[in-house]
């Protein structure tokens, strides 16, 4: 038996960008192109969870879900997914989340701080990997992994600065609105999409790659080949 561990955000990014590198990645260990993200971005959600944790979260602005940040920065791993058209595959998904928002009921959702305004297409790609977190917490590996009761939903907490500003100081700092978007999620409807759509690429026969896949014209450079049977 074959044990993939699935990266969340590689199902929301590389799959959608270059199945052929998501399919390299999984079978030969082979990276997807460097992907360099500006320090700034973490640091300021580095800082934001640092704020906000163990805070209602409607307390800072009634707009923002009547519930309380906890659990920031926390691995999960999920139980294994399997096809029995592929018994020699088993899929586990294992991540870090950002957060989970507790509301009075006992009930918890899976959230995400961003930093940038999020259209529908990247929304699509932020709800399949929160989908990969709240599988793995509904559906935990073992008793040590974290699992608590999840609603069927996911939010996306985004700050979309829209000031810079300096003080007498010599301190600066960025000015923006905070805002929540909340989705719905069915998690039968995600573990079928790893069943039936995930495992079979693993399992089968290599994609090919296209001109514009950037993992392809990267890879290609240092002297990787494809050839159709």
């Amino acid at each position: 038996m074959k044990t993939i561990f699935l990266s969340p955000s590689d199902l929301a990014f590389l799959l959608d960008e270059s199945p052929w590198g998501f399919y390299q990645k999984y079978n030969l260990g082979i990276k997807r192109p460097p992907v360099i993200l500006p320090k700034i971005f973490t640091l300021i959600d580095v800082l934001t969870k640092a704020s906000y944790l163990d805070t209602n979260l409607s307390d800072i602005d009634k707009s923002l879900p009547n519930a309380t940040l906890v659990e920031a920065d926390k691995w999960v791993k999920s139980r294994p997914i399997t096809n029995p058209n592929f018994p020699d595959l088993e899929i586990i998904i294992r991540g870090k989340i950002d957060g989970i928002l507790r509301y009075d009921d006992g009930t918890n959702s899976v959230i995400d701080f961003k930093t940038c305004e999020i259209s529908e297409k990247v929304l699509a790609k932020y709800v399949r990997q929160l989908s990969s977190y709240s599988f793995a917490i509904t559906n935990p590996f073992s008793n040590a992994d974290l699992s608590m009761k999840l609603r069927n939903e996911v939010g996306l907490f985004v700050f979309e600065p829209d000031k810079f500003y300096i003080d007498y100081n010599s301190r600066a700092g960025l000015k923006g609105k905070f805002k929540y978007i909340n989705y719905e999620i069915d998690l039968d409807d995600f573990e079928q999409y790893i069943k039936n759509e995930v495992i079979p690429l693993i399992a089968g026969k290599e994609p090919a790659p296209t001109d514009t896949d950037s993992c392809w014209v990267y890879l290609k450079q240092f002297g990787f080949e494809y050839e159709e049977d």
